[in-house]
């Protein structure tokens, strides 16, 4: 029972007011917390102040604070006991105990014994962002894992291999038309510049003014349902409709002539237009399962009859088999067409970075993994010179030889969910000789750790939004400071996150240089004092964010494109031999709407993953009650027909078994779906792949890290996954829906 509802009913109750922002999303939307006289939260809505996201905030924003008080929240530092139960320990104790064993690893193995994995809990602490790869650095190991290259890291991979435009994509809010990959930002709060906070809102007023939406997406999504022409192909041929629609272009002469000759080069457009030629609109139209002419009708209308857009991406082509180069090719479809930004157009900036011009030009290929040592697991190199490839995580901590993981500190993440193939995960877990977990709560890995380090809720710390450098999650240019607003729970034992590798470094006696700029004094560094480190040399200092507790959308000079200029002479690389190779495996997919096969085998119907309404991946499913009462479990989600054709109906058991595992499931009649595509939300489900108590079940079992990967980044295969389907058992249950907000 809450703290409010046990006061005698005589007291009054006394609130107040704190403006702070939402750490649950990428969006960081602005929020209103009322808390009471016991300095607790008693709920929160929208800042109407924030001129970012303009008073909305989404539903699990809105109930964050149920896992600030929940039952279920871990109050004090815990230990493994010999008998797998665990028993609280002090944070002093534990520090102590972690540092010994990291010593004795150290001086056994060497620092390269010891890795780090990265959450998305980490990601949305500004502190304690800064500190993970320098501490790393100090102790003198390159394993740092995160869970962007189990994400959308094709990007990244695009970025250095084509190169990026330095002042970015056109815009949403002066497009003329968008097209939209496997992205449902209505739902997910996720894609780049477009569409982030009060995603719904934003969408009508760009429709109202004539904006022309084209989404590809194998189900009709919240974000479909707006669209002028919807391609329902089935998941797996991304790269296959971007090189047809490139192919059109190229062949219709709806390219941006100029920009191409300026900025690609005649010799880059004549190894684009050799590598698409085999993607002509009959063979994309059949491979993908389009309707006749769809293919035309949609390049047409981005291509032809729009100036102003770029093709923007998510999850559900960077998820796919030949994920990378359909990456490579929506983005080269943006080259191809000129939708970057301009000399005088307002940009977007990463306002923690310096002040300084933003050119109109070609920042060139890095190609970074090619100057460092190749992993020893599948010969893989790292993300941006820092991030190895979560995919490989487990083979390193399991293979022998100089360099196996043998402790490993995860920070807001659950590795054990996130990557695929669960039983070798599971494996990995049980066999380190260390493992320590930052997370306020026990989950599918916590289980497994040997240390579970309980650290602050977001409303209990200062913060910032979620700041990456040349990466820019804002549609305006924003930063906002929070402080703390409330304390934590009373007679709790607790730690900043940034603290636990503080005080290890001290116990080892490293020194930790923050940001790769400052030496810090492990004894009396604080959080402010550590975001002020983070905005030293951005465009804005952290006194004067504090000015503003709503945040403020601040002028600078860089604000607009400058003028060409002579020396930016650098050209996108549109079409490498890598990428080329990569192609020809995109051309040689074999799976279609009337043969799906893998290592030859027939199956019948293909998996997609997909988000929940009210879930952050698995964000939700511990700690929030009102989440999980609209989110109890992931159901199977399957077109009518389909069902009918099986025998099955809403709430029946089924068993999905693919080529390397079985899950059981339960069914849900969804008319969204393309028939023969079953979607299944991920982040839910045991540790073990089985079915929870509630129904839930993870799409992890159905699929391994180490086999349909990409060669770069290791990132498998997580979407179009073949399946057989029979039904099991009936069990009738409530209907959940994916309505939007």
């Amino acid at each position: 029972m809450g703290a409010a509802l046990r006061r005698p009913w005589s007291r009054r109750l006394s609130l107040r007011t704190v403006t702070s922002f939402c750490r649950t999303c990428t969006a960081g939307c602005g929020t209103k917390l009322t808390i009471d006289d016991e300095d607790r939260i008693v709920s929160i809505r929208g800042d109407e102040n924030n001129a970012m996201s303009r008073g909305y905030a989404c539903f699990k924003g809105i109930h964050s604070h149920e896992a600030q008080y929940s039952p279920e929240r871990l109050l004090h530092p815990l230990k493994r006991q010999p008998d797998g139960t665990f028993a609280r320990i002090s944070i002093e104790q534990a520090l102590d105990e972690i540092a010994e064993k990291m010593k004795v690893i150290i001086d056994r193995d060497g620092p390269e014994a010891l890795g780090l994995f990265i959450g998305n809990g980490a990601n949305f602490n500004s502190a304690a962002f800064s500190i993970h790869l320098p501490f790393m650095q100090a102790v003198g190991s390159r394993h740092f894992f995160t869970t962007n290259t189990l994400d959308q890291s094709a990007k990244m991979i695009t970025y250095e291999r084509m190169g990026f435009w330095a002042a970015g994509p056109q815009r949403f809010d002066t497009a003329d038309v968008m097209m939209v990959f496997g992205s449902n930002p209505l739902i997910s709060h996720a894609s780049l510049n477009f569409l982030m906070s009060d995603p719904v809102r934003t969408m009508k007023a760009a429709r109202a003014r004539g904006m022309k939406l084209i989404v590809i997406d194998p189900r009709l999504t919240e974000t479909a349902r707006y669209a002028d022409i919807h391609l329902q192909p089935i998941p797996g041929h991304d790269a296959t409709i971007a090189a047809g629609m490139i192919r059109m272009i190229l062949a219709e002469g709806w390219e941006d002539k100029e920009f191409c000759e300026r900025y690609v080069g005649p010799e880059g457009m004549a190894a684009l237009r050799e590598a698409v030629e085999p993607f002509n609109e009959e063979m994309v139209t059949h491979r993908a399962g389009l309707p006749e002419g769809q293919l035309r009708a949609a390049t047409e209308m981005f291509a032809r009859d729009s100036k102003r857009g770029p093709v923007s991406t998510g999850t559900g082509n960077n998820f796919g088999p030949n994920s990378n180069v359909a990456q490579h090719l929506a983005d080269a479809m943006n080259v191809v067409c000129g939708r970057f930004l301009r000399e005088g157009d307002t940009t977007l900036v990463e306002m923690l970075s310096p002040e300084a011009p933003i050119y109109p030009e070609v920042i060139p290929p890095s190609r970074t993994w090619e100057h460092v040592p190749p992993s020893r697991i599948r010969g893989v190199g790292t993300l941006l010179n820092r991030e190895e490839m979560s995919g490989t995580l487990p083979d390193e901590i399991l293979t022998p030889g100089k360099g196996q993981i043998r402790g490993l500190l995860i920070q807001g993440g659950n590795p054990v969910v996130a990557i695929p193939g669960q039983k070798k995960v599971v494996e990995a877990m049980k066999s380190l000789e260390l493992s320590v977990m930052i997370d306020p709560f026990m989950h599918q890995t916590s289980q497994y750790c040997d240390y579970i380090l309980p650290p602050k809720m977001p409303y209990e710390r200062a913060d910032l939004p979620l700041t990456i450098p040349t990466i820019v999650f804002t549609t305006i240019n924003w930063i906002q400071y929070t402080p703390a607003a409330v304390p934590p729970p009373a007679g709790s034992e607790l730690v900043e996150d940034w603290q636990v590798y503080t005080g290890i470094a001290k116990r080892l006696g490293l020194e930790i240089e923050y940001n790769h700029t400052t030496k810090i004094d492990l004894d009396t560094v604080t959080t402010d004092d550590l975001l002020a480190i983070r905005a030293a040399d951005g465009r804005v200092k952290l006194d004067e964010m504090k000015k503003y507790p709503s945040g403020n959308s601040f002028p600078f000079a860089s604000e607009r494109v400058a003028a060409p200029r002579p020396e930016g002479t650098a050209k996108f690389d549109v079409m490498p031999a890598d990428v080329r190779g990569e192609l020809e495996e995109a051309l040689a997919y074999a799976i279609t709407p009337d043969n799906i096969v893998s290592k030859g085998r027939k199956f019948t119907h293909l998996v997609s993953s997909r988000r929940m309404r009210h879930m952050f991946n698995s964000v939700g499913t511990i700690g929030m009650p009102s989440v999980r009462a609209r989110a109890k479990f992931n159901p199977a989600y399957i077109h009518p027909a389909d069902m009918a054709d099986l025998g099955i109906e809403n709430g029946d058991h089924i068993e999905l078994e693919s080529d390397v595992g079985k899950i059981t499931a339960i069914a849900e009649a969804d008319e969204t779906m393309r028939p023969g595509v079953i979607s299944i939300p991920h982040g839910f489900g045991p540790a073990t792949g089985e079915m929870d108590e509630d129904g839930g079940v993870s799409i992890g079992a159905l699929i391994v890290a180490d086999e349909f990967y990409q060669r770069v980044n290791a990132i498998p295969r997580m979407t179009a996954i073949p399946v057989n389907v029979r039904r099991l058992s009936s069990r009738i249950i409530g209907h959940q829906t994916a309505e939007v907000e």
